[in-house]
């Protein structure tokens, strides 16, 4: 390898720590404080994309585009309930573009645009207080 193919190759293996570090990496508990009022961190990152890690809950329908990012494995549709009733281990995902489903077992690493507050998911009906929207996801 030549010096200059050398040079070239460590500047774009420096930069890419920091191009992944421009996304922050958020966890469910830092979303609240008390009695579901949204953290400064929460506030602060609406609207950007954030990564997160959590659990899959099972499809409703095979042929989604949209899943329940949880901080424990589920086993039910978490959505059936009001925004009162708004589980605090929870978010609504909105893929970019429709994944293979996870395990409900199996940890992912989501990445999307946070997106905070109540709202009424026009398409399934699910009343969600944390949404992450274009996202994408894998397995870690």
């Amino acid at each position: 390898m030549k010096r200059r193919q050398f040079m070239v190759s460590a500047a774009l293996l420096a930069a890419a720590p920091a191009a992944l570090a421009d996304v922050p990496r958020i966890r469910m508990f830092e979303l609240y404080r008390e009695r579901l009022d949204f953290s400064d961190t929460a506030k602060r990152l609406n609207g950007k994309r954030v990564s997160m890690q959590g659990f899959m809950a099972p499809h409703l329908k095979v042929e989604s585009d949209f899943f329940v990012l949880s901080n424990t494995p589920v086993d039910t549709c978490p959505f059936c309930e009001s925004e009162d009733q708004w589980m605090d281990s929870i978010i609504f995902v909105r893929m970019k573009k429709r994944q293979e489903a996870a395990k409900p077992g199996d940890l992912i690493q989501v990445e999307g645009r946070l997106e905070i507050g109540p709202q009424t998911d026009a398409a399934t009906g699910f009343v969600s207080r944390v949404r992450l929207l274009d996202a994408t996801y894998k397995l870690l």
